[in-house]
């Protein structure tokens, strides 16, 4: 996944961020997003990328999923690894 796509599916459902760079004129690869005042950071490689919520959860994925199966009422995504063990992340009501 390009970093352009990433940031193209996470815009689809609301999700607006920013990439954000350590120094200036250097590649980033952070992107940083907040829903509901929690802070989330993602570290995109184009083979796999990492969601990062606080400093205590790192979950890799290669994909997302913009519709989820999950039972709760809301509107969810689905990020996945090798289309297995999927987070699901809650966006909107």
């Amino acid at each position: 996944m390009t970093k352009e796509e990433l940031q193209q599916k996470l815009e689809s459902v609301g999700i607006k961020g920013e990439w954000v760079y350590e120094n200036e004129g250097e590649f980033s690869r952070d992107f940083r997003f907040e829903i509901d005042g929690q802070e989330f950071q993602i570290e995109w490689y184009c083979n796999y990328s990492t969601l990062i919520i606080g400093n205590v959860l790192h979950f890799w994925f290669d994909n997302i999923n913009l519709s989820s199966g999950y039972p709760y009422h809301g509107k969810w995504i689905e990020f996945t690894f090798r289309d297995e063990h999927a987070l699901h992340l809650k966006v909107g009501e």
